[in-house]
């Protein structure tokens, strides 16, 4: 599902390039920092021992490791997204005419 994003328009309004890399600059910022936070989930995922040897410390670990698998995932589907929303972002700043962009951005949720 994409979700339109409504962006300055009307009379004299303008989208200028530089504000559109500096916001694509950013969210590169994000999505770096997205995949430097799936990174540490893997590593404490694998890191993650056993701390006892009862069932309960097992299914506990388990519990664990499940959890820190779906951050994981998590952490790298925005990371992705986000990178994605900042390459749109540069294409509009190079030509608003050539990309087609008409003061709108469409964004996956």
């Amino acid at each position: 599902m994409m979700t339109e994003v409504p962006m300055p328009e009307g009379r004299g309004s303008r989208i200028y390039p530089d504000r559109l890399r500096a916001a694509a600059d950013l969210l590169d910022q994000a999505a770096a920092a997205d995949d430097k936070a799936a990174g540490r989930f893997a590593e404490a995922r694998v890191d993650s021992t056993p701390f006892g040897i009862s069932p309960q410390a097992r299914e506990l670990t388990a519990r664990w490791a499940t959890a820190l698998a779906a951050r994981e995932a998590d952490a790298r589907v925005l990371g992705d997204a986000t990178s994605d929303l900042a390459g749109r972002l540069r294409m509009a700043a190079v030509s608003t005419r050539s990309t087609g962009f008409r003061g709108r951005l469409a964004v996956a949720p």
